[in-house]
């Protein structure tokens, strides 16, 4: 079983790894989420757990889920994954106004073929 400190460590070095690859400071993520650079460097460097709730806003703040930062480095998903994710919802969201414009041109090439 993994042990609270491993997930702790994990999350750290995603929480991290997810801010440099925005090329933000820790000020600038902290300030976004309302805590202190202080709080913000515990948390990236493991020595301070945060609550769900923080890591929630931290997820949303970094653009990601908030499971990505639970993930282990090498389970991390990767930009393709995410990104056909958010297709995928796109898709979901405008799934009836696609089907109601196929068949407005299903209807239209019926009737130019008579």
């Amino acid at each position: 079983m993994i042990s609270m400190e491993e997930i702790i460590k994990i999350y750290a070095g995603n929480i991290r790894r997810a801010r440099q690859n925005k090329k933000v400071t820790q000020a600038v993520m902290a300030d976004k989420i309302g805590i202190t650079e202080k709080y913000w460097s515990d948390i990236e460097t493991a020595r301070k757990p945060c609550s769900l709730d923080t890591l929630v806003s931290i997820a949303n703040a970094l653009d990601v889920e908030p499971y990505e930062l639970l993930l282990p480095e090498n389970k991390a998903v990767n930009y393709d994954t995410r990104r056909a994710r958010i297709v995928m919802k796109q898709l979901k969201d405008n799934f009836s106004e696609m089907v109601d414009t196929l068949g407005q041109f299903l209807e239209e090439d019926k009737l130019l073929k008579k």
